[in-house]
């Protein structure tokens, strides 16, 4: 950076398709341009980042990072840091992480690493004391998205505590306003007196979505009138287990699978309840989104929506693995009084604590640091 040049912050992620942490890293770079910071984006690969990048009016560059270790991709990297005159790293996720603090250290720039969830402190991620060692080594800054996930990090890896810092994942609440939104019922043939339990997020494990599925089965008989809507990626491997265990039921359950969906706020804001049953989540955007939307919120005590929900208050919190908690719940919220109570509690909360603009806060007071050392 010479002159009077605007700083340049060069954003680094690990996955291409849609999803928590990439919704979190399009919102971020889209809120970056209305500041004076200048955004290069690198991706490593087509997807559906990159199309939301391109909406920005920012042309990402693709760079493949295939491999285990991929030379390449740091070379690559390390040429665009000095043509476009990069001042500050920021990646998101392990593998990022991992290159983007190697970048950081050959180049001698400022580097922040976010990580997002659990999924970033596997134990069966190979060489992860190595990764985390490079990490702790090649970062000014490490974020966490809550104190579970921050507790999880620091009982499991060797990174310097003094670099470890907590930035909520936030939410725009303008997008999740509860409107006049109306055809979900109509495209999925469900009644008007049934009620409409929504969950999004992609079909992994770590979503617990075997656990809605038994939920679903278990009132099939006794509340035929309740529906589930699942929005999210259909991973292969996980959705055909989901499929045989349905299809083995003596009751059908009433499930709506949709896979991804570009109108999920749309679909949110026409749910009479959300449902998270997550078995392990760093954070959740889809609880933040449903408390902005007014939707009364169910989720799993798995990390991340404990420091969310506040359990009776802003919406009810059930064990992890547990289904039977799950329709307890759902008759719970049934009565219309404490519905009412808890969106009004949840929606406050979620704008004083999650809002986007809090988000992007946090981190440009760490950017506008970092870049004038």
């Amino acid at each position: 950076m010479t002159g009077n040049a605007p700083p340049t912050i060069l954003h680094l992620i690990d996955t291409t398709g849609p999803g928590g942490a990439e919704t979190v890293f399009i919102c971020l770079v889209r809120e970056l341009q209305k500041t004076e910071f200048r955004n290069v984006v690198v991706l490593r690969g087509e997807g559906y980042v990159a199309d939301q990048i391109r909406a920005l009016g920012i042309t990402p560059y693709i760079i493949d990072s295939k491999g285990s270790f991929n030379l390449g991709y740091l070379k690559a990297l390390r040429k665009l840091v000095k043509s476009e005159g990069v001042s500050l790293i920021h990646a998101h996720l392990l593998g990022s992480n991992v290159y983007g603090a190697l970048l950081a250290m050959l180049c001698r720039k400022p580097m922040i690493s976010t990580f997002h969830g659990a999924v970033d402190v596997a134990t069966g991620e190979r060489f992860l004391r190595a990764k985390f060692l490079i990490v702790g080594w090649g970062s000014s800054a490490i974020i966490c998205v809550s104190k579970g996930l921050e507790k999880q990090l620091t009982e499991r890896s060797a990174l310097p505590s003094n670099k470890l810092k907590l930035i909520y994942n936030g939410v725009d609440p303008d997008v999740f306003k509860r409107g006049s939104e109306t055809g979900l019922r109509e495209e999925l043939g469900i009644p008007l007196e049934a009620t409409i339990v929504v969950s999004i997020g992609n079909v992994r494990p770590a979503k617990g979505y075997s656990y809605l599925v038994d939920a679903a089965i278990e009132l099939a008989e006794s509340d035929p009138n309740t529906h589930f809507v699942v929005v999210g990626h259909q991973r292969e491997s996980v959705f055909k287990p989901l499929l045989q265990k349905i299809a083995a039921s003596k009751t059908k359950p009433a499930i709506h699978w949709l896979g991804f969906r570009e109108d999920v706020a749309s679909i949110l804001c026409q749910a009479d309840l959300f449902l998270l049953p997550s078995i392990s989540e760093g954070f959740s955007i889809s609880t933040v989104e449903a408390m902005m939307a007014g939707i009364p919120v169910i989720a799993t005590r798995s990390g991340g929506p404990e420091e969310i929900v506040d359990d009776g208050k802003t919406g009810i919190l059930v064990p992890v693995k547990d289904s039977g908690a799950i329709n307890s719940a759902i008759q719970c919220l049934k009565a219309p009084a404490l519905r009412e109570n808890l969106v009004i509690d949840a929606r406050e909360h979620a704008m004083k604590k999650f809002s986007l603009s809090s988000m992007l806060q946090g981190y440009l007071d760490l950017y506008r640091q970092l870049t004038q050392r």
